[in-house]
C-alpha cells in the first residue's frame, strides 16, 4: 500500500513542497477546532490549538526522518520522539482545567488539545494517516458543536455550587429554604447544619441555623434567579453562593 496517497493525491512528505503542504494542513485542522473553542470563550482557543497541531506535526515529521536515517545514515526509532508528545500535551491540557467551588471547568478544552495533538501526529506520520486526521477533525467538530447544543437544549450538563444560608429557626427557616430550592428545580446533594453566628452576635433576633448545602442546577440556570427569592424569603438572615 502506498502510504504517500492523500485522498487520491500523491504527496512526498520528505520534500519541501510536501512538508509545506502537511504543515499548512496542520494549521487548518488545528485552527477549525481552536476556532470552535475560542467561539465558546475558552482561554485555550485558536492560537493554542494551531500551535499544538503544528508542533505535533513538526515533531512527528522529524521523528519519521530520523527513523529513515536520511541524515548521515543513522537510524532511530520514529515512535520514540513522537510518543513524548502524548505525555507533554497532557501537562498543557491540565493548564486548561480550572476548579470553581465544586465545579470543574475546561475538561472538554483539555480533551480537544489532546485530540489536536493526535491529529498532528497522524498528519506528520504519513499522507495516508493524514486522511485519518481529516476524518478525526470532522468527528471532533461533530462532537463539540451538535452535542454541545444537545447538552444545553435538554439541560444534560449541570453545575454544582455551594449555598450557605443562615436562617431563623423560629420561622421554620430550614424547611422554607429547602422548599424554595425544590420549587426552582435545584437538587440538594448534601446539607451540613450548625448553630448560626447571629445566635451569638445578635441574640435579639433569636436562634439561627447555618446551613451549608451542596446544590446542583442546570447549566442554563442563572444564579441571579436564586438570589432574588432568597433575599425576599422570610426568615433568611444571610446567604452566600460559592
Amino acid at each position: 500500500m502506498d502510504t504517500n496517497i492523500f485522498f487520491g493525491l500523491h504527496i512526498e512528505p520528505l520534500t519541501i513542497p510536501g512538508k509545506i503542504a502537511v504543515l499548512l494542513l496542520a494549521v487548518s485542522l488545528g485552527g477549525v477546532i481552536g476556532l470552535e473553542r475560542q467561539w465558546r470563550g475558552n482561554a485555550a482557543g485558536l492560537r493554542t490549538h494551531v500551535l499544538v497541531c503544528l508542533g505535533s506535526t513538526v515533531i512527528t515529521l522529524a521523528s519519521v526522518e530520523i527513523g529513515l536515517g536520511v541524515r548521515g545514515g543513522m537510524r532511530g526509532d520514529p515512535g520514540h520522539i513522537a510518543a513524548q508528545i502524548v505525555s507533554g500535551v497532557g501537562f498543557l491540557g491540565a493548564g486548561a482545567i480550572m476548579r470553581e467551588g465544586l465545579s470543574v471547568r475546561g475538561i472538554t478544552t483539555a480533551a480537544s488539545i489532546w485530540t489536536t495533538a493526535g491529529i498532528g501526529i497522524a498528519l506528520g506520520a504519513s499522507p495516508r494517516l493524514g486522511e485519518l486526521a481529516v476524518i478525526a477533525t470532522i468527528i471532533s467538530l461533530g462532537t463539540l458543536v451538535p452535542l454541545g447544543w444537545v447538552e444545553k437544549r435538554f439541560h444534560l450538563k449541570q453545575t454544582t455550587k455551594v449555598l450557605i444560608v443562615e436562617v431563623l429557626e423560629a420561622e421554620h427557616g430550614p424547611s422554607r429554604v429547602l422548599d424554595l430550592l425544590e420549587t426552582l428545580n435545584i437538587t440538594v446533594q448534601s446539607v451540613q447544619s450548625q448553630a448560626g453566628d447571629a445566635t451569638i452576635h445578635k441574640p435579639s433576633i433569636g436562634p439561627t441555623r447555618n446551613m451549608r448545602m451542596s446544590i446542583t442546577m442546570p447549566t442554563a440556570f442563572q444564579t441571579s434567579r436564586l438570589v432574588t427569592p432568597l433575599t425576599e424569603l422570610s426568615g433568611v438572615v444571610a446567604f452566600e453562593i460559592e
